[in-house]
């Protein structure tokens, strides 16, 4: 039995879009979370292509410690809606949901939420953060490092441009495929491929990289890498590569095709979608303007856990650096993990520890 099989699953349509949120909650959720006004409350963030179960691996590790866990499937997953206009996969829209349902189960007006998100579920606890920074009292993310609010619009052609001059390789190639109209439906046909990329193990054959695994970069930082992969055309045709040995891993695989042959990849693309089209660009303007007492609303006033990954070549953990820089994450602490950019599947285990240290040090509890 999954050990979120004992969570009581909800689902609540959201203003003013009618969008349907799935969600999880703890066992006894509203006695524990209504026991003490102080206690914090762990909401917990997926990315992409995942759904709320992608924190099954962490729940034996961070449970006990007492925390009330939310735990909802965002746009695009599980059993939440899955528009397919960009627009609704807007930063802005979705944390407000998200507080719509915290309201929902009686927890408006309390500074009491400590976002914990992973990949693109990290990018919305970010935002979490920054548009009700009041219900807020902690700030953990995995993978994507603190993407400091810029007014400027996003262009993927100058971010690869400049970030192969940077880093060597072009960082978002491959939403060259993720934005292309037939990638949804190509992905699709070829789910078990798509599942290779994702969780490959590829060891460099050159002498200076000692062996590191470099399948993210081959396959996400490298032009036309992830379509030829998964249309088995190409470079990549006929050759299969070898996984990661995760905990479960044939269980988790299964679950993968199983879950998106039936949801498809049309509304989980338009996360790119929105960020490439700038859905979110005003939004943005406007956490770069001076707040109503002068303050930077870009800063990150609470305590701050970033958890990046070695083995993670498009979240890099360099990429921390420009947040610090700027002071804007003044209590931040950082978390590096031997592994992969899909940690929680990889080493759960390490994950749950690394974020359970930290919240018991900073917030701690009495059970």
């Amino acid at each position: 039995m999954n050990f979120m099989d004992n969570f009581t699953h909800r689902s609540l349509i959201t203003d003013p879009y009618k969008l349907t949120y799935s969600y999880y909650l703890s066992p006894n959720f509203s006695e524990q979370a209504k026991s003490s006004l102080d206690i914090p409350i762990l909401l917990l963030l997926h990315g992409f292509p995942d759904d709320a179960r992608m924190w099954a691996g962490a729940i034996p590790t961070l449970l006990p410690l007492g925390y009330p866990l939310f735990i909802p499937d965002l746009l695009g997953f599980g059993g939440s809606s899955k528009p397919t206009d960009p627009y609704r996969y807007n930063y802005k829209q979705q944390a407000n949901s998200l507080a719509r349902i915290l309201d929902a189960e009686g927890l408006s007006n309390q500074r009491r939420i400590i976002p914990i998100g992973h990949d693109w579920g990290s990018g919305t606890a970010q935002r979490f953060y920054l548009y009700h920074p009041n219900r807020c009292i902690g700030l953990c993310i995995l993978s994507l490092a603190y993407q400091v609010p810029t007014p400027s619009p996003f262009s993927l052609w100058t971010a690869n441009h400049e970030t192969a001059k940077q880093f060597g390789y072009p960082q978002w190639s491959y939403w060259e495929f993720f934005t292309a109209p037939d990638a949804p439906e190509l992905t699709r046909q070829n789910l078990e491929r798509f599942w290779e990329v994702n969780n490959g193990n590829y060891p460099s054959a050159l002498p200076e990289e000692k062996g590191r695994d470099i399948w993210m970069r081959e396959m996400f930082c490298t032009k036309n890498a992830m379509r030829e992969y998964i249309t088995n055309t190409g470079r990549w045709k006929d050759k299969r590569v070898g996984l990661k040995d995760y905990p479960g891993g044939e269980k988790l695989k299964q679950r993968f095709i199983e879950r998106l042959s039936r949801d498809g990849l049309e509304g989980p693309v338009c996360y790119y979608l929105s960020l490439a089209n700038n859905t979110m660009l005003e939004d943005e303007r406007e956490l770069c303007r001076p707040g109503p007492n002068g303050e930077d609303l870009r800063r990150i006033e609470v305590p701050f856990l970033y958890v990046g990954q070695t083995g993670d070549w498009v979240c890099r953990t360099d990429l921390m650096v420009p947040a610090k820089d700027k002071e804007l994450v003044p209590d931040c602490e950082e978390k590096v993990l031997e592994a992969g950019h899909w940690c929680l599947y990889e080493c759960p285990d390490k994950v749950a520890e690394a974020i359970s240290e930290w919240l018991v040090r900073r917030f701690p509890v009495d059970k």
